[in-house]
């Protein structure tokens, strides 16, 4: 309201001040003190609304759309944009936080949700904590999915420079060799509309390397501008399995990156510890496999990346008859004669190992997997000793898919193991 009596003070100064331009500075001052004026038009959540209903009838992301229509969006996004309450730089990063629907965006394929005429689902999982996103499309009913892994810097108080760092192609489940993406493949993300279930961001390659140029597949110079393409995103409800596929990875990505030299968990504080476990409950509420006991996916070897198990990160921080632990893995597979699964337990030191075997019981509902020891043995250089195996057991499968398996033993242990490429 002080800005507003500045303002009036300086109509009355004299004569000559021209009250139209007075008009204007008032009406300024009066949006930076108190926000856009209900004469200017149509409130947010009606622009909002149209911006969706004018995309509707050319699908979800929309594709194709005529020149007029497409500048129709863009002219409502303006409006929009321009309603944009004032963020700090970190309100800004807190909104972008979560998993985002592509709704429409004039960028060229896949960033438009569509790979050349085929239409995909095409999502974007933001994780402002660790600076990273990933981009999902989805194809087929998830027969092929494709994602880019990609990180993040503050650049201003509305912008971001990204950087592509990887391409991964699943097929029928199986992922097809990772592709890194050459250095300086970067974008200007300008978050010009950000709200709890809304964003607008204008996206180009200032400066940066496009890897689509170099293929030919735009023309020089095109997408340069750093506002040169319009995403229109909305946030997408965490509900069925297949629409969560972006953010399960994303999840995983981030599990894996914080046991990341932490030594199998021997290593871990509290802190960190409590950083994986509040991430393994959230792959747990997503769990994709239903009853993952039962699932041949449990089948397999599987490296132990990360447990909270005493007597392993004993084994990995002081050794086994001061040999350092080198790797440690488990293999869950038919016993010989095919009537039941047995499941190995092994511990790898430079000059030997430590291996015990269970027979192994999954549950055909939900995900328990009952064990029974029969065998243990050591090795130390070239001597090998059998040990008494004791004791039984079961432990939860919390998540299961074709690569990962996160479990809780009955002591309460957790566990994270990885598919091995052995």
């Amino acid at each position: 309201m002080h800005c507003l009596a500045i303002a009036a003070v300086g109509l009355a100064a004299g004569p000559t001040y021209d009250i139209r331009r007075a008009g204007g500075v008032a009406k300024e001052l009066a949006q930076r003190t108190i926000g856009a004026l209900p004469s200017l038009g149509p409130d947010v959540a009606s622009l909002k609304s149209e911006i969706i209903e004018t995309l509707a009838p050319y699908g979800d992301p929309a594709l194709n759309l005529p020149a007029d229509v497409a500048a129709d969006v863009d002219a409502l996004a303006r409006k929009l944009e321009a309603r944009e309450p004032r963020y700090s730089q970190d309100e800004r990063l807190a909104l972008l936080d979560g998993r985002w629907r592509v709704r429409w965006s004039d960028a060229p394929p896949p960033s438009n949700g569509a790979v050349g005429p085929l239409r995909g689902e095409a999502y974007q999982v933001v994780d402002t904590a660790s600076r990273t996103y990933t981009n999902e499309l989805s194809l087929f009913g998830g027969a092929v999915d494709i994602s880019l892994a990609a990180s993040f810097a503050p650049s201003g108080d509305a912008s971001l420079r990204v950087a592509f760092e990887t391409l991964q192609i699943n097929l029928l489940g199986q992922p097809l060799p990772t592709i890194n993406f050459p250095a300086g493949t970067e974008r200007t993300w300008l978050l010009t509309y950000s709200d709890d279930d809304t964003r607008l961001v204008r996206a180009g390659v200032d400066g940066g390397r496009s890897t689509a140029r170099d293929l030919g597949l735009i023309k020089k110079g095109e997408g340069e501008a750093a506002d040169a393409y319009l995403f229109v995103l909305t946030r997408a409800p965490r509900t069925s399995a297949a629409a969560t596929a972006g953010e399960r990875r994303a999840l995983k990505e981030r599990l894996l990156r914080l046991c990341e030299g932490e030594r199998l968990g021997a290593a871990s504080g509290e802190e960190r510890r409590a950083e994986i476990e509040a991430l393994m409950d959230e792959l747990a509420a997503v769990n994709p496999t239903e009853n993952p006991a039962a699932s041949p996916l449990l089948q397999g070897r599987f490296d132990i990346v990360w447990t909270t198990e005493s007597e392993l990160t004993f084994l990995t921080d002081k050794g086994f008859f001061g040999l350092p632990c080198e790797v440690a893995w488990q293999q869950i597979g038919p016993s010989d004669d095919g009537d039941a699964l047995t499941l190995s337990n092994r511990i790898d030191f430079s000059n030997g190992f430590l291996n015990v075997g269970s027979a192994c019981e999954p549950a055909a509902v939900g995900g328990r997997v009952n064990f029974r020891f029969e065998s243990c043995k050591a090795k130390w250089n070239d001597v090998e000793v059998p040990l008494p195996p004791v004791g039984s057991g079961w432990f939860d499968v919390l998540y299961l898919d074709q690569d990962l398996r996160l479990c809780r033993d009955v002591r309460g242990d957790l566990q994270i193991c990885r598919r091995s490429a052995i």
